[in-house]
């Protein structure tokens, strides 16, 4: 068995971390809709319009995303699976803006 001497003071230099975008903005994105149907359910503050109308907001922190890593990071990828999670996110909240809409206009056909 060969002696090797590990460099600790080196190991950064070893592991490359790669930044993957659209993981900040996968997280930020939980958080935010996460917060806005709890405020919904619990407190009736937001309505589930208003928290389908904040879509955009989706599009503009994933590209300030992308413009920061490019600008900040050498080594980056895109995150498929959190790019797909925020479609699923997003078709969520569309059916439960559907949902209410059916809730509230249903009772006109009473």
């Amino acid at each position: 068995m060969p002696d090797t001497v590990l460099d600790y003071k080196n190991t950064e230099s070893l592991q490359v971390r790669t930044h993957r975008v659209g993981t900040i903005t996968t997280g930020l994105c939980f958080i935010g809709y996460g917060a806005a149907f709890l405020l919904h359910t619990t407190l009736g503050l937001f309505t589930y319009e208003s928290i389908l109308a904040a879509w955009p907001l989706i599009l503009i922190a994933l590209g300030v995303e992308v413009l920061l890593a490019s600008s900040l990071k050498k080594n980056f990828v895109y995150d498929k699976a959190g790019a797909f999670m925020m479609i699923i996110m997003g078709f969520f909240s569309m059916s439960m803006a559907i949902a209410e809409i059916c809730i509230k206009h249903a009772e006109m056909f009473r």
